[in-house]
């Protein structure tokens, strides 16, 4: 038997099913994104993109509660390109995400859930505040935010939303 030999057959007793190979390591990297591209900003009023989320949910169907994102004051709904795209998968490969729209509203203070009136619809409310990316995203909003936080609806006579449970 070789030297060869031998050391091959140490890999293959060490490389079962099953074992853990200590002598190994494998390594592990963190690679955040680099670049956050949004080729199209929505914004309303919240009043109005919670409508449009209520609208959008009655419309599918109802099964399922609506949700929107939420963080650092500004609502909002994320509409990436899909995966199925190379050039998507690509771009995502050298750090790059890509949304195709981002619908927004100042919200200054969170609120878990929003009831719409006389139709029973809630709406949950994610703090997605915790993640580096949205909190830049949320502050990017802030910036490009031409309505104020506190400006309702000139059609509507009533605000539309309580909050809480009822």
């Amino acid at each position: 038997m070789t030297e060869h030999d031998e050391g091959e057959r140490a890999v293959n007793s060490k490389a079962r099913i099953g074992e853990f190979q200590t002598d190994t390591q494998m390594e592990i990297i963190v690679e955040p994104w680099k670049k956050l591209v949004i080729h199209e900003l929505l914004e309303y009023r919240f009043e109005d993109l919670a409508k449009l989320v209520a609208t959008q949910s009655v419309q599918q169907g109802g099964t399922a509660i609506p949700t929107i994102s939420w963080a650092e004051g500004v609502a909002f709904l994320i509409s990436p390109f899909p995966d199925e795209s190379e050039v998507i998968i690509e771009e995502k490969l050298k750090g790059i995400i890509h949304y195709n729209t981002v619908l927004f509203a100042l919200k200054p203070g969170f609120e878990a859930e929003i009831f719409m009136r006389g139709s029973q619809i809630r709406i949950n409310l994610i703090d997605v505040g915790t993640n580096e990316i949205f909190r830049l995203l949320a502050g990017t909003l802030k910036d490009h935010a031409k309505i104020p936080a506190n400006q309702t609806n000139p059609s509507t006579k009533v605000p539309q939303l309580s909050a809480g449970l009822q």
